[in-house]
């Protein structure tokens, strides 16, 4: 028999995470998808990356095909995720179209939250072009993820989501070096196709990305686990086969493809607990596969039953019953899960990359991410699950998905778990959360508890210490001030200004509280001095016009 050994030093897979450009060196075995992606968004101004969660189009963009296009010249931006939010409070900010600043501060990361604000996607890319060697403009290669969020309505955000892909139509007509992609769910196909036409390109270029192929997952754990001096051959072989087979009570089936995911999951978990000198055995690779599973699905819904207010004895039964078994593969009909649980709980279990959706008929369909999820799942006990809970970035980033997807409670909640689960070494984390929480109180309208939010973030700021952040909170509380107290205003503002003299957004404001507050004359030096940096600045000049038709 052979010896298992732990490996040491960083994770090999991702685990839970997407790849990262950073982890270039550790991805193989989607060479060919690279390049055809590579070729398609070098060629078409438009290009869509699509297939179902959790096969790795975020991993394959970032950890691919990136670092392939900067070995060739070209000017590509950071990844842009909608569910990206910016570390500043919103409310510091004039324009606060949620998707513009989403794109806008994952691509122009330099930037201050004033600049942000106020560019559009086509100002940005006319001001920000590359260009080669000699001197000649290069395309710039601009990506949206997640991009399932432009083809829904979006409740409170709809003005700003049909206001953004006007301006992703404007770009794309009147900046011709911009290459556009936007990465997608396979669910989301029909829709996108619509959305290409509605943006000028009734026909981008389209690149799936489907599951790997048994011999593509053998390379890549024969590839990592040589690297962590384990048995490669060996284990990849058996490993490849065990997470390929499905046992049903009527029999043995074998799938003809494994999901990235399921394999980054068992290939990050699968030494854990595993004695060091463990005999290797296909028997104990089945154990120990069918217990990073079950622990997987055991968290994920004891995770979601914890955010959703629900009993985990409930949802751990439900989700038993109805996926742990033949209808685990076939499919539950998703007017019938709907009866068991809210919308929101499959929502968070297919986000967890447990169940996707899979139409049928013409009726949409709910499965298990991989039938090898199966056996695990039937074994799923009613006892209570201890949380193995995210570490505090973690939970915000789940916070800005949750607002993102219009759950603002949901976003409140993990928030304030975030903050919770801060240490000493966490003031930052702890600062951001603390302005995201005001953020929600904001959006909501509810300015004293946004004022509130944000004082406490600055004093954490001031501890950390970051004067540029502390900045912003106190621009926000003056902004937020301007309507009903114009005196707190220009204070807040004033000393939002010391910290960030060249900052003219903030400059603009405080000549707004001035005109507000009766301070005529100093309104009038502090406007013409922003337009005199920024002869074009919108708000600038529509208070200094305001100054003038009340003069």
């Amino acid at each position: 028999m052979t010896t298992l050994t732990s490996p040491d030093g960083p994770a090999l897979y991702a685990g839970g995470r997407a790849f990262a450009e950073k982890d270039a060196d550790i991805f193989v075995g989607r060479a060919s998808e690279t390049e055809q992606i590579v070729e398609a968004w070098r060629e078409h101004r438009l290009t869509v990356l699509y297939g179902r969660p959790g096969v790795g189009k975020t991993s394959v963009l970032r950890a691919g095909v990136f670092p392939v296009l900067r070995k060739r010249n070209t000017h590509v931006l950071p990844v842009a995720e909608l569910t990206h939010r910016p570390p500043f409070p919103v409310a510091a900010l004039p324009e606060r179209n949620r998707f513009r600043l989403a794109v806008l501060a994952s691509w122009y990361t330099r930037a201050s939250p004033g600049d942000v604000s106020g560019l559009t996607i086509a100002n940005f890319l006319r001001k920000y072009r590359g260009f080669d060697r000699f001197g000649s403009e290069l395309p710039t290669l601009g990506a949206i993820d997640g991009a399932e969020a432009l083809l829904r309505t979006s409740g409170g955000h709809e003005r700003d989501r049909r206001e953004f892909l006007d301006e992703l139509a404007v770009a794309l007509k009147h900046a011709p070096g911009l290459h556009l992609l936007l990465v997608v769910r396979d669910s989301a196909y029909d829709e996108v196709l619509d959305l290409a036409a509605r943006l000028g390109h009734a026909r981008p270029g389209m690149c799936p990305l489907t599951p790997m192929s048994p011999e593509t997952a053998h390379e890549i754990l024969t590839v990592l686990l040589h690297r962590a001096g384990a048995p490669a051959e060996t284990v990849a072989e058996a490993l490849v086969e065990e997470l390929r087979t499905v046992r049903l009570a009527g029999g043995v089936q074998t799938t003809s493809s494994l999901e990235p995911a399921l394999l980054r999951l068992v290939g990050d978990r699968l030494w854990e607990g595993v004695p060091g000198d463990a005999e290797f055995s296909l028997q104990r690779l089945r154990a120990d596969v069918n217990r990073v599973l079950t622990d997987f699905c055991a968290q994920s819904l004891a995770i979601v039953a914890a955010d959703q207010s629900l009993p985990i004895r409930t949802l751990s039964a439900v989700f038993r019953n109805r996926f742990g078994g033949p209808e685990g593969r076939a499919g539950v009909p998703e007017e019938r899960l709907r009866e068991d649980v809210p919308g929101a709980v499959v929502d968070a279990l297919r986000d967890l990359h447990l169940i996707r959706s899979r139409d049928r008929g013409g009726d949409r369909h709910y499965v298990l991410q991989h039938p090898r999820l199966i056996e695990p799942v039937a074994r799923l006990g009613e006892g209570t699950v201890p949380i193995r809970r995210p570490g505090p970035a973690a939970r915000l980033r789940q916070a800005h998905r949750a607002l993102a997807d219009g759950d603002p409670e949901l976003a409140r909640r993990h928030a304030e778990a975030a903050t919770r689960a801060c240490g000493e070494g966490d003031l930052r984390v702890l600062g951001e959360a603390t302005t995201f929480l005001g953020d929600i109180a904001d959006e909501q309208d509810d300015a004293e508890t946004a004022t509130a939010r944000y004082r406490e973030a600055a004093a954490i700021f001031e501890a950390v210490p970051d004067h540029s952040a502390v900045g912003w909170l106190l621009a926000g509380i003056g902004r937020m001030s301007l309507e009903n107290d114009p005196d707190e205003a220009v204070r807040q503002l004033q000393a939002a200004a010391r910290r960030l003299p060249r900052e003219l957004s903030i400059k603009t404001a405080m000549g707004r509280a001035l005109v507000r507050s009766g301070r005529r004359t100093a309104a009038a030096a502090v406007l013409e001095e922003v337009l005199g940096h920024d002869g074009g600045n919108r708000e600038a000049l529509i208070a200094k016009r305001a100054l003038s038709e009340t003069g």
